[in-house]
């Protein structure tokens, strides 16, 4: 399962618990006959917007039966306990793109997605009212069959939006992820997308750690920095300070100064304004503390597994929840008294090392060498640079292929050496000119996807 997805899922179980019957719906609906979605689904008001939008009709009584009476079902008490399929049966009936005539669907679409962000942003509204009509905005598709490209300054302004519940955000977040996706697969840039979602997406990178947030934090600044690249390109002077500082940073958790490490070797060029000989230094540094953080934690637990004779289960490093890779964490068998590193290693623990410095690695310089942070230094450096990207990718491939403690502990050796051998070198000067950062293709690595 992908981490933004279940993401989305916990914070939506989550606000389904919380929620009470405090707020009325925006309007009343008496009348029993909506009382469920199932029951709308089959009214006579019903069968008469879908027989209109069908026929590409879509007039002030389309529109009135979507605000008063079929999208006011998400707040409905008697659909609350299916509220995720009802959501999306919502979609696929109100919003059928397959079956609606074009000009009439941007109207549906339009009048649903104006109603549903004005609910995501009523403070009256319950919590999981508003984070389901969130969802529901990134879930509109156009007659292509892709996500409705009209959603997206919506997506993307609510998601930069600090002053929302971070759940709402979340939603919005997972809908624009969407749209990045399908611009992704499509091969092209699209100069819309990063027009309407650039700033949002600058705005949730460059926002303080907030202990308030937690997770959902920091899981925000790392969808921001996967879709960055995407979106933007190229990152300007201020962006690149962004992603610079959050690299920098040992109080944010290691994956997502890994991200920002990838966002910046993708999107930074001799525009931007950075130091990459500084930047390299930082990524083969946070690799080093990656990897010495794991190896620490399985020591403690070791030792006190030798001190109390408990029985101990392999666990990740603490400040990583939410930020694994698929499947994290993995479970082990008991150890007692005896216990040692090895055994408290959990090898899906090195697996994610393994895709950390496959992503480092990539930032420093792709596999084919022509971008990344690399391309921007000069000879002499550049090569050096070059250097610690192949020492960061065969780490990687030998965690891969050897998830235990001892390729830890030789890859944190090779990576310490990179540092020794650094010594006090100077910065090394940038380029004149360079060629601008690129994403590496896609299957050029086996740590890339779904992370």
């Amino acid at each position: 399962m992908k981490i933004h997805r279940r993401i989305v899922m916990l914070l939506a179980g989550a606000v389904v618990g919380i929620a009470a019957v405090t707020s009325a719906p925006t309007f009343a609906q008496d009348d029993p006959q909506f009382s469920s979605w199932p029951k709308v689904e089959g009214s006579d008001d019903a069968k008469k917007y879908f027989d209109q939008i069908k026929k590409g009709e879509f007039d002030a009584g389309s529109k009135a039966f979507l605000e008063r009476i079929a999208l006011p079902q998400l707040a409905v008490e008697g659909n609350r306990k299916q509220i995720e399929r009802i959501r999306r049966r919502m979609r696929d009936v109100l919003l059928n793109e397959k079956t609606t005539e074009a000009t009439a669907l941007d109207k549906a679409a339009k009048t649903a997605a104006d109603w549903l962000v004005a609910q995501a942003r009523n403070p009256q509204a319950e919590p999981v009212v508003r984070v389901n009509a969130m969802l529901l905005v990134g879930e509109i598709r156009g007659r292509d069959g892709r996500p409705w490209n009209e959603a997206i300054g919506p997506l993307a302004t609510v998601m930069g939006d600090a002053a929302l519940p971070a759940a709402v955000r979340v939603a919005a977040a997972a809908g624009l992820a969407k749209h990045v996706e399908a611009t992704k697969a499509a091969g092209t840039p699209d100069p819309g997308l990063a027009q309407v979602a650039t700033k949002p997406l600058l705005a949730v990178i460059a926002s303080p750690a907030s202990a308030a947030d937690g997770a959902a934090g920091d899981w925000l600044v790392s969808r921001a920095l996967d879709m960055l690249p995407t979106v933007a390109g190229k990152s300007t002077p201020e962006a690149a300070a962004a992603l610079m500082a959050i690299l920098a940073d040992g109080g944010r958790p290691i994956d997502v100064r890994v991200r920002a490490a990838a966002a910046l070797g993708a999107t930074a060029t001799t525009t931007s304004n950075i130091d990459a000989g500084d930047a390299v230094a930082k990524i083969r540094s946070l690799a080093a503390e990656a990897l010495k953080a794991d190896i620490a934690s399985a020591m403690e637990r070791a030792l006190t597994a030798r001190m109390s004779g408990q029985p101990m289960m392999p666990m990740a490093s603490p400040g990583s929840e939410g930020m694994m890779p698929p499947g994290f964490p993995g479970a082990g068998g008991e150890f007692g008294a005896g216990a040692t590193v090895e055994d408290l290693i959990d090898s899906l623990v090195v697996r994610r090392d393994a895709w950390r410095l496959m992503t480092l690695a990539t930032a420093v310089a792709t596999a084919d060498g022509t971008a990344g942070l690399a391309s921007l230094l000069a000879d002499e450096a550049a090569a050096r640079a070059k250097g610690i990207a192949q020492t960061l990718r065969e780490s990687a491939l030998s965690l891969d292929q050897s998830p235990d403690a001892a390729a830890m502990k030789q890859a944190f050796a090779a990576i310490e050496r990179l540092g020794q051998a650094a010594g006090s070198r100077a910065p090394a000067a940038t380029k004149p000119a360079a060629t601008p950062a690129t994403e590496p293709a896609a299957g050029s690595d086996p740590f890339g996807a779904g992370n």
